[in-house]
């Protein structure tokens, strides 16, 4: 989940964007919280540190009046958040290019002497970093990466039919709308990476219940959008139907 870092080392000015941001936040109804306010650069990458399995968005100010700049400080968040989104609010707007010398990737560059539109911009940057991020974080479960011996695959859950295991230990086959693969791993390993669709349709089958054209009860056959087929056993056979009918 995302959160939010302010860096900001002139009092007045921090209690003022802190006001605006927890303001569009409300407006925009979106539930996020600023996690860290502070003066001090050294917090905001300690606290970076602490968390680098999680992403931010950042606002600091370029002029820290400290040993580094918020662009250099930036430079450094890039480092444990490379996924982050960078928002510079400054007085300097002659200090813009060089985000780009530093390449750190910002979102945006907000000027402090533009009163009437800073509240928009910021509004505008909380909302682009929030979509963006949902973007990314449904493309990421919405894909499983299968490692193929000779390449590293991304397939999306989407075109997989089914799994099963073959004649060769350890060895498994996957199905898809776009064809075959064979890789090592076990079925029931899997199941970490797959969605509510997947279901254990057979001790030797893990079957996406999207692609599933129909159901051959009496006969224990599943037949697939492609008209593929493979195998339910008796014992899960019900269980599949109720996860198809529901």
């Amino acid at each position: 989940m995302l959160g939010i870092i302010l860096c900001e080392d002139n009092e007045h000015q921090k209690k003022q964007i802190e006001s605006i941001i927890k303001n569009e936040l409300i407006n925009l109804k979106i539930n996020l919280e600023i996690e860290l306010s502070t003066k001090k650069y050294e917090e905001v990458i300690a606290y970076v540190k602490s968390n680098k399995k999680r992403s931010f968005i950042y606002f600091l100010d370029v002029d820290l009046k400290d040993q580094i700049s918020g662009i250099e400080l930036a430079k450094i968040i890039r480092r444990y958040d490379s996924n982050g989104y960078i928002v510079f609010i400054t007085s300097h707007s002659e200090l813009s290019l060089l985000t780009f010398k530093y390449k750190v990737q910002a979102l945006d560059y907000i000027l402090k002497s533009d009163s009437k539109n800073i509240k928009k911009k910021i509004s505008e940057c909380i909302l682009e970093a929030c979509k963006d991020y949902d973007k990314n974080n449904i493309e990421k479960e919405d894909t499983i990466t299968i490692n193929l011996g000779n390449r590293i695959n991304k397939f999306s859950l989407y075109d997989i039919l089914f799994f099963e295991t073959t004649s060769i230990a350890h060895k498994l086959r996957l199905h898809t709308l776009n064809g075959e693969f064979e890789f090592y791993g076990k079925l029931k390993e899997l199941d970490v990476n797959l969605n509510s669709y997947f279901y254990k349709a057979h001790k030797s089958y893990v079957v996406n219940i999207a692609n599933i054209s129909s159901i051959d009860k009496h006969n224990h056959i599943i037949h697939f959008v492609n008209d593929e087929t493979c195998f339910v056993s008796l014992m899960y056979l019900n269980g599949l139907i109720k996860k198809c009918l529901n």
